[in-house]
């Protein structure tokens, strides 16, 4: 592969940086045209960096991939954790579901990547990369207990944080893909959350 003028004439940036740049054009491509977005070329223009960068740092659109869901489950990670094992395992629960909207709605690429539907064609991440998915998951799980702990449950912590989960992501989606109604839509993903959490408890 040659590299073009304007590759040679770009400065040199921070490895991490660059790094990180390059994954937010990629998710912010993915977000708004899928996988057909993930053409090298446009994404160091976005990035404002050489191709050869991209080459450097992912080993094709399934490198790059799976760094786009590692990182978004960082995110989500980072997020939810500042928000946990507080001396109130009620708000931590409420909380934790409260910080999901939030990097769905800052970080829409990768959330898509981490749980839109598998492009044909590209394998699923490796049992290693999904692995960090469970451990964050895992961790909601261990939220939810506590809460269930002081505030007795109708079900087992695993099956109350799955209806929690899912009441969560629902909405979400809804909002991204643009099909929900128009209204205060924060406020609506917190009364989901809400009567959720009522309805879990004894």
């Amino acid at each position: 592969m040659t590299t073009t003028p304007q590759d040679r004439s770009r400065p040199p940036r921070e490895s991490a940086d660059l790094r990180a740049a390059t994954l937010d054009a990629a998710a912010a491509l993915f977000a708004a045209e899928g996988l057909s977005g993930l053409v090298v070329r446009r994404i160091a223009a976005a990035a404002g960096c050489s191709t050869m960068a991209v080459y450097h740092y992912f080993d094709g659109k399934q490198g790059l991939l799976e760094a786009l869901y590692l990182e978004g489950h960082r995110r989500l990670s980072d997020a939810q954790h500042s928000w946990q094992f507080t001396d109130d395992p009620e708000a931590d629960v409420r909380n934790t579901c409260l910080a999901y909207r939030e990097v769905a709605l800052a970080h829409p690429g990768y959330f898509q990547v981490m749980f839109g539907h598998q492009p044909p064609g590209i394998p699923r991440p490796s049992g290693e990369i999904r692995a960090r998915a469970r451990e964050n998951y895992a961790r909601f799980i261990t939220v939810v207990r506590r809460w269930g702990e002081q505030h007795p449950l109708v079900t087992d912590a695993e099956s109350a944080a799955h209806v929690l989960w899912a009441t969560g992501h629902g909405l979400v989606m809804l909002e991204l893909t643009g099909n929900a109604p128009r209204a205060d839509l924060a406020a609506r993903y917190a009364l989901g959350v809400d009567v959720a959490m009522r309805g879990l408890q004894q």
